[in-house]
């Protein structure tokens, strides 16, 4: 599907639009007035210079992202409408650092799930830590990242979700920041995790020149079949009402039995399972037909039946066609694993209002044979163009780096997903020997979905917060070994191609109380090997292919 005529009512992507922007700087109040004379359609709302220090907060805030954003640098603040259409809307907004504290760079940041609002959180790093003029955009809607009522009667709306929000947030943002800094960027950046990686290699996908650098964590980027497996996992394989239901407990005598049986598979126990495809976990030591079992804790033949459904991937019932990874062994024994019996909203709501095109709030429901059939329609239709599974990037590829990156206990997309789209790319381009000069894809062992778990999730990723705050996601140390946007930036700027980037885990998960340990994480297929020493240091560690 080619994209439709509703994309360019601004005739903007593609154009010569920078060439009209004259080379002299604006004050930030001026692009009240300066921007609409730039740019079709648009509604500005704020244009508006804060100090440093500032607790920012807005009204313009949505239940996605409502959260204050303190420790702010002095920024000019520019927020705005772009019309899409006569029934749709988009909602961007660009802080921009002084003049004296601009790097040269500029960034826009990903969304999560079906989340409707301008990312003011994900939005502090890049402006505060890397200097960086930012940008995010509410996707076209107003929503949390469960909601996918959002599609309801709006094709329009689907669209700019699935890739038009983000391609224009980035050109008009450009083109805001030429107004007010009287020069473009030296080179852009895309940050973004779970849906902001699928939005990310969207980017690279249909729009290849609107960014130099892609980093994508656990993306989000086969719609179609990933909210097919979130449902299908959880409404019929961990069904509520079923005999072999899993609940949170269940999951934690699991996951108990595959650390004790896998973790130090490495040579270092540690609660992290470095390789889980090397794990096969035996769960009849958990069976209550097993001898001398605990009846309080143990596990019916039907229960343990599901826990390998989970394990195992998705193919179609009447054909057997693969549809989607399953999870990791060890994703179970992380907090939050997803498959609690009740689907994330983004699974059901799509097959609700963007497959079926149900008009009314209402609730999906499916058998097996069933998801296959609307599977099929999803796949042949795309509701709003979001699959972001394209293989062929070989545009971007040609000047700008992809780093991907995702966690080996992820518990809400299974990590083979990422890996899967990594070996399709391969396929695409006939298996070339230097990919890795332009696409690189990192696997970090421990860590959930986009941070979190018992590994070193620490570094300098998308999604930073401050250290008032705790300081997730921020590296220990910062420099391009340790920290991921320095290395993205070396790599565009420098041609230095990061080949283990030194994640953190906190004390507590909190900065504040020093580094519990380091660990390399390494370039797919490699992983971190022990070599000797002490195991809380990366240098007792190298990167190795997998046997």
């Amino acid at each position: 599907m080619r994209p439709t005529s509703a994309l360019l009512p601004l005739g903007l992507a593609g154009s010569t639009y920078a060439a009209a922007i004259k080379s002299t700087s604006a004050s930030c109040s001026d692009l009240w007035n300066v921007a609409p004379k730039l740019l079709s359609n648009l509604e500005v709302y704020v244009a508006q210079d804060y100090a440093a220090g500032t607790n920012f907060s807005t009204p313009y805030a949505t239940p996605a992202y409502p959260q204050a954003v303190p420790d702010m640098p002095a920024f000019c603040r520019f927020g705005a409408y772009i019309h899409t259409s006569n029934s749709s809307k988009v909602q961007f907004e660009v802080f921009l650092p002084t003049a004296d504290d601009w790097s040269g760079r500029f960034a826009v940041v990903g969304n999560g799930g079906d989340a409707g609002g301008v990312n003011f959180p994900d939005m502090w790093a890049p402006l505060k830590t890397y200097n960086m003029a930012v940008a995010s955009t509410d996707t076209g809607h107003n929503g949390t990242s469960g909601d996918g009522t959002f599609a309801l009667n709006g094709p329009e709306t689907q669209l700019d979700f699935g890739y038009r929000a983000v391609h224009l947030t980035t050109v008009y943002s450009k083109a805001i920041v030429k107004a007010y800094y009287g020069q473009a960027q030296k080179k852009s950046y895309w940050l973004g995790c779970s849906s902001g990686g699928k939005q990310g290699l969207k980017e690279t996908q249909m729009f290849p020149e609107d960014f130099d650098g892609v980093v994508a964590g656990a993306a989000a980027q086969w719609w179609t079949h990933l909210n097919a497996q979130t449902y299908r996992v959880n409404a019929i394989v961990n069904n509520v009402n079923s005999t072999g239901y899993l609940n949170t407990t269940d999951y934690q005598l699991i996951g108990d039995l595959v650390y004790k049986q896998c973790d130090e598979q490495d040579g270092v126990k540690d609660g992290i399972i470095t390789n889980p495809s090397a794990c096969q976990p035996d769960l009849q030591q958990l069976s209550c037909d097993s001898p001398g079992a605990n009846s309080t804790s143990c596990l019916n033949a039907e229960q343990i039946v599901t826990m390998y459904r989970i394990w195992s991937d998705y193919h179609k019932e009447t054909t057997g066609d693969f549809v989607f990874p399953g999870f990791m062994h060890g994703a179970e024994g992380l907090q939050g694993f997803s498959v609690n019996g009740s689907p994330y909203g983004p699974g059901p709501d799509f097959f609700e209002y963007q497959v079926l095109n149900k008009t009314e709030v209402g609730s999906f429901s499916a058998n097996a044979t069933e998801m296959d059939r609307l599977i099929d329609i999803a796949d042949a239709t795309d509701p709003g163009m979001t699959n972001a599974i394209n293989p062929n990037i070989s545009s971007f590829l040609k000047h700008g780096k992809l780093l991907t990156y995702v966690g080996l206990s992820d518990g809400l997309i299974p990590t083979g997903s990422s890996i899967w789209y990594y070996e399709q790319v391969r396929k695409a381009l006939g298996y070339p020997a230097d990919l890795n000069d332009s696409y690189r894809l990192f696997t970090m062992p421990g860590m959930g979905h986009c941070r979190g778990g018992p590994g070193a999730f620490n570094f300098g990723g998308p999604g930073q917060r401050q250290l008032s705050l705790g300081g997730g996601s921020t590296s220990a140390t910062f420099d391009a070994k340790h920290d991921m946007v320095l290395a993205i930036i070396d790599w565009v700027e420098k041609g230095v191609a990061p080949d283990m980037i030194i994640g953190a885990k906190y004390v507590g998960d909190d900065m504040r109380n020093g580094t519990a340990f380091e660990r390399p994480h390494c370039v797919y297929p490699k992983q971190a090997t022990y070599i000797g020493g002490d195991v809380n240091s990366a240098s007792s560690f190298r990167c190795e292919n997998i046997a």
